[in-house]
């Protein structure tokens, strides 16, 4: 049985899927850390946000933002 071998132009080609396919991968694990830093920082902006209380005036009934 013969295996037939690729010539220049198919080591070519399958060099370059083979470096699509790493690239992409790269890619890919970069998008997702990139989605898990920013839903961090999220939340993190979230939690230093500062409550605002509202005092409450004697016998007026009405309330203001402190």
């Amino acid at each position: 049985m013969v295996i037939p071998t690729p010539g220049i132009i198919g080591i070519m080609i399958g060099s370059v899927c083979a470096l699509a396919i790493i690239v992409s991968a790269i890619i890919l694990a970069i998008d997702r850390l990139a989605g898990r830093l920013a839903i961090m920082v999220s939340r993190r902006k979230q939690a230093r946000a500062p409550k605002r209380n509202r005092a409450v005036h004697a016998h007026s009934g009405m309330t203001r933002k402190v």
